[in-house]
């Protein structure tokens, strides 16, 4: 039941971090290198309540998850500026499907309790069906054969990503406390591999990259993106299968519907769809408690 807890949370504060720069409108490669400077800053604070595990190996996969996380993270930026953050989040559903069948090949816990619980699996795969079927026509002007392509890219490196991090943050003693150390140091090399990107732009650049304009941003999408970071993590390392996390997540959109509804933004968005998903989310969570 806490992971689902953790996992909404981090759906909102993922949802208002994608939208953000649907306002600003900064280029994927600078925000994505300030905002991890400006998460790293956030964080240092709680260095000393973070667990460092003595394990190399998982310094090693920190690292290729944040060589990951910066190629995914700049495209989603991107598309949400040139789109929307909503379009920028249609990468979910495949995710969802491609970290489920991962991980269930891998965890055979997971396979027995299945197996065991035919019942259990059969409401999984129809909540499953629903948030697959429902994100689809959530908005039906969002779908093509284009952001399909654009976000297919972002789904695999998201699964791939999701399953070291549920793999490498199970040895921790604590999951809030491996998860700071975690987040914190994909911010830092997060940084690092993203600044040689933003110097090659600046010296290609007829102005200034970095400005005030940037830096607001920047900040605004490093307190939410921290924050879902922390939350998004925490409940995959508590969820049996770390798909689960990501399907809650997919109500993303749901969120987004409700804040153009209650700002008064035209939008053309399902409200039946967006029931569906949330149904969907309320039996998976029922199936699995």
């Amino acid at each position: 039941m806490s992971w689902f807890v953790f996992a909404i949370c981090a759906s909102i504060a993922f949802a208002i971090q994608s939208e953000v720069n649907k306002h600003y409108k900064i280029d994927g490669f600078v925000l994505n290198t300030v905002q991890c400077a400006i998460s790293v800053l956030l964080l240092a604070p709680f260095i000393p309540f973070m667990e460092w595990p003595g394990d190399p190996m998982y310094y090693l996969i920190t690292l290729l998850c944040a060589a990951m996380s910066v190629v995914s993270a700049m495209a989603l930026y991107n598309l949400a500026a040139n789109k929307s953050g909503r379009v920028a989040c249609l990468y979910q559903p495949i995710a969802v499907l491609l970290v489920f069948l991962i991980w269930l090949a891998f965890d055979q816990a997971q396979r027995l309790f299945l197996i065991e619980n035919p019942w259990n699996a059969l409401a999984i795969a129809f909540a499953f069906g629903l948030y697959g079927v429902s994100i689809q026509f959530i908005r039906r002007n969002d779908i093509g054969w284009k952001v399909l392509l654009a976000v297919l890219p972002i789904a695999v490196l998201f699964s791939i990503g999701v399953i070291l991090t549920k793999i490498i943050l199970a040895q921790g003693e604590s999951p809030l406390r491996i998860t700071l150390n975690f987040v914190f140091l994909l911010c830092i090399f997060g940084a690092v591999i993203s600044l040689p990107l933003l110097l090659s732009k600046h010296l290609k650049s007829s102005g200034p990259v970095l400005n005030k304009h940037v830096f607001k941003g920047a900040a605004w999408v490093a307190v939410f993106h921290t924050l879902s970071w922390i939350l998004f993590n925490v409940a995959i390392v508590l969820s049996p299968n770390p798909a689960y996390v990501s399907m809650v997540d997919g109500l993303i959109p749901v969120w987004f519907m409700l804040y153009y509804r209650l700002r008064g933004f035209h939008d053309d968005a399902s409200p039946r769809s967006g029931l569906i998903i949330t149904l969907a989310a309320v039996i998976l969570l029922l199936a699995t408690s």
